[in-house]
């Protein structure tokens, strides 16, 4: 973690709500990174748990901890460490990845080499399946802004692939790109505020990219309670209705929303095919909506 003046200065920002133990692995692996100018932050997001009194004890020296006295979401987390950061780069992880050891020098190295690459991100590999991809960037049809789980750039893969969206997961961006872009949307508390903040690096004309040299794993939605736990079910449903209105007018809203709502009601058919639905996803993902509508609602209003 020593500075070197011949590489650029990176923040290496790992939020964390409720996970001490990924997260304290998740910084083992950084602090074994290859790269020779990097500084570790600690968000701690307003945790409920013992997640302050455990890194007050166990993070390792020159290892910062920034604890939040309430739980600000994804982007707000991720903001207060980013406004406090001087570094020429951050790289944003959740606290529940692992990444290899020269994963931040190969991002970096990726990104120097166009100064017009303002965001890149690594492939992403499922913590429980090393060699299964979860993500590795996105490319969308016009404005046809659809997610889903198990996502691949199809090979044979260059160093570089041009992407449309990098997930918060694993995110490396310039500092000027937050001074340019601004940083996470307030609106959104958990979910598509990386699909914004992505949107919006495009739109000021940056190139995102997916190195794909770069590995890390996921264990994913281990902070909200797993894949089909109700918080995800409710904030990914508000927060993608408030995204496809800020992105979307006319016939592609209308697209995006049907399909988003076909692929909730395909889930919910496999779910109950496979012993039922739990009435508690079902009542998240209601109150999803409605906030959602009546959130867009509140934004359109004289």
């Amino acid at each position: 973690m020593s500075a070197n003046a011949n590489f650029p200065s990176v923040d290496v920002i790992i939020l964390n709500w409720n996970l001490p133990e990924d997260t304290l692995q998740c910084v083992s692996s950084v602090l074994q990174s290859d790269y020779p100018n990097y500084h570790v932050i600690v968000v701690d997001n307003g945790s409920t748990d013992d997640s302050c009194e455990r890194f007050a004890a166990e993070l390792p020296p020159g290892v910062e901890l920034l604890a939040l006295p309430t739980n600000l979401g994804f982007g707000g987390g991720n903001n207060a460490a980013i406004r406090a950061s001087l570094a020429d780069y951050t790289l944003l992880l959740n606290d529940d990845t692992i990444v290899a050891p020269d994963m931040i020098s190969e991002l970096i190295a990726v990104m120097r080499c166009d100064s017009a690459i303002g965001v890149a991100g690594p492939m992403i590999y499922y913590a429980d399946a090393p060699e299964s991809l979860w993500f590795a960037g996105m490319r969308f049809w016009k404005k046809l802004y659809i997610l889903q789980r198990g996502l691949h750039l199809r090979g044979p893969l260059q160093r570089v692939e041009y992407v449309d969206f990098v997930s918060g997961c694993g995110l490396c961006a310039r500092r000027t790109v937050w001074e340019q872009v601004g940083l996470f949307a307030p609106e959104f508390f958990m979910y598509y505020e990386d699909l914004d903040f992505s949107l919006r690096v495009k739109q000021a004309g940056f190139k995102l990219v997916t190195a794909t040299q770069c590995r890390m794993w996921h264990r994913v939605s281990a902070s909200t309670g797993g894949i089909e736990s109700p918080m995800k079910q409710y904030y990914q449903v508000k927060s993608s209705l408030i995204f496809y209105r800020k992105h979307t007018r006319g016939l592609w809203f209308v697209a995006n929303m049907t399909l988003r709502i076909g692929h909730a009601l395909w889930v919910t058919l496999q779910q109950t095919v496979k012993g039922g639905v739990r009435p508690a996803v079902a009542r998240k993902y209601v109150r999803g909506v409605y906030e959602a509508l009546r959130h867009a609602h509140a934004d359109t209003r004289p």
